[in-house]
């Protein structure tokens, strides 16, 4: 099986229904980082900015929605 490592992980370069195929479990690691760098980010605005991002909350802006909507999240703010 082709291997490859990364960040001293080993991983498979099977994609998941080969795996899945084989009867192998593929886990998604992506989806964990992705958690953690949405985390990160909340934190640092809270603490550069003070605002406190709730982002599990439903958003009932809809002007707001539309911009995240459409990737229009970037602000020039100093940090």
């Amino acid at each position: 099986m082709p291997l490859y490592v990364r960040d001293e992980s080993i991983s498979t370069q099977y994609i998941m229904t080969t795996l899945e195929e084989l009867g192998l479990l593929k886990m998604d690691f992506l989806g964990l980082r992705t958690l953690t760098v949405i985390s990160d980010a909340i934190k640092l605005v809270k603490e550069s900015q003070g605002i406190d991002v709730k982002f599990d909350k439903e958003m009932k802006d809809k002007a707001a929605y539309k911009l995240w909507a459409d990737g229009k999240t970037v602000r020039n703010i100093p940090i």
